[in-house]
């Protein structure tokens, strides 16, 4: 293996050692001060020599004969693991010197720029990182270069949104959502298509999100066609779990003949609630609820005739809509025991709709392209956790420990399939 290059070489004595011992049990925060600024100086050092090799090495070129050394402009300059640390740039006489150490325009290292960008998508606002920036960085970075530095983790976000389905689904939650975005001083819902999976070893996964599409049957198989040619198996699939929209269950069962379809518990006990009287929806409810949480298909029949016979004439409309849709609605007892919860509703979505509120409540306004790279780095996120608990765990519908940092995580996962986490400018 070939070994690196050290540019750098700092060297403690012992009296040096001693001393600076004493100094930290006197004051160890002054210290650390001291401590600092010292390795700022060699490092500054070390640079400043590099830049004067390098225009050394360019004024050494053939068509530079005429050209000499100007002076040198200092500049501030924020390093990752250092701070800011000032350098002296070399001018040269006619201007046609540009460094590559420390281009022309750059005042901040970009590695911390990726940084600033995983802690924007992690819900951080722009005027809020411009005010910290001065205090963990030394240097003041402006609101327009945190934005800017969504650019760097952008080509990534969007290549994940439309990778390769290499993994067998069986089960795929379909539904639209909207997603409450602000543009250019308004805030309205913009309407997304959403796919989850689950495969074959019962982990969540999301496959699909297509945001500015209208939520209909037509846009649907678009979505479905999309997923096909990214390599989803169609014989594996054996269920979809969506809501009640026109047309969409039969578009469903053509594109995946081998599946079954499961109606949404909560979108169609949402309708059902909206047609009851109000006086007698705490009682529809908790009816109602008996047949969602049946212990068999046949103790589900059986509570929703416990159910009509309760309501009569006087909620026959809010009963009509769960018994026409109640072959669906019960498909999930088909499958085994431990799936049933995972399989009633298509609630997973919705975590995705409100993280996604919450990531962009602070980010104002948004262009199309940054929705998009929030929205992938919000899937990644969701998905970091769904692989870690397979939907038949006994432990799946409790609270996950999310203490661990899962924003690394996902920004690791967003760069896995590339040798290099950026390509710096």
């Amino acid at each position: 293996m070939e070994k690196s290059m050290s540019i750098l070489k700092i060297e403690i004595n012992v009296p040096e050692a001693l001393n600076s011992v004493a100094k930290f049990k006197e004051n160890r925060l002054k210290a650390l001060e001291e401590f600092t600024s010292d390795v700022k100086h060699s490092v500054s050092n070390a640079i400043n020599q590099l830049l004067a090799a390098e225009m050394t090495l360019f004024l050494g070129k053939p068509d530079q004969s005429d050209n000499k050394r100007n002076g040198y402009k200092e500049k501030n300059y924020a390093l990752k693991g250092v701070g800011t640390v000032r350098f002296k740039i070399p001018q040269d006489r006619h201007s046609r010197f540009t460094s590559v150490i420390i281009p022309k325009n750059e005042v901040i290292d970009p590695r911390l720029k990726e940084d600033m960008a995983v802690l924007h998508l992690a819900g951080i606002s722009t005027r809020t990182l411009a005010m910290i920036s001065k205090r963990l960085l030394g240097i003041e970075v402006s609101t327009d270069t945190i934005s800017s530095s969504l650019d760097l983790v952008e080509d990534r976000a969007l290549e994940w949104l439309e990778r390769p389905i290499e993994k067998k689904y069986w089960a795929l939650y379909v539904d639209g959502t909207n997603f409450k975005i602000q543009r250019r001083g308004a805030t309205k819902s913009e309407p997304s298509l959403v796919v989850l999976g689950i495969d074959e070893n019962n982990h969540r996964s999301i496959l699909a999100i297509e945001p500015g599409f209208k939520d209909n049957a037509d846009t649907w198989k678009a979505v479905f066609n999309s997923l096909i040619g990214r390599g989803l198996d169609i014989a594996s699939v054996k269920i979809g779990i969506m809501d009640g929209l026109p047309g969409l269950e039969n578009i469903f069962k053509m594109t995946f003949p081998n599946a079954a379809t499961q109606r949404c518990w909560v979108h169609s006990l949402r309708n059902a609630m909206g047609r009851v009287p109000a006086a007698l929806r705490v009682p529809f409810k908790l009816l109602a609820h008996k047949i969602m949480y049946a212990a068999s298909k046949t103790d589900a029949m059986n509570a929703l005739a416990n159910l009509k016979e309760a309501m009569g004439p006087d909620a026959k409309r809010a009963v009509l809509t769960i018994e026409k849709d109640i072959d669906s609605l019960t498909r999930y007892f088909d499958f085994k025991k431990e799936f049933w919860t995972a399989l009633k509703t298509t609630n997973p979505i919705e975590r995705i709709n409100r993280e996604l509120k919450r990531r962009t409540k602070s980010m104002g306004t948004l262009g199309e392209k940054t929705l998009e790279v929030v929205v992938a780095f919000v899937a990644l996120r969701i998905e970091s956790a769904w692989q870690r608990n397979p939907v038949d765990a006994p432990h799946h519908n409790k609270l996950i420990n999310m203490r661990e940092n899962s924003v690394e995580t996902t920004i690791d996962q967003m760069f896995s399939k590339t040798e290099k986490k950026l390509e710096l400018c």
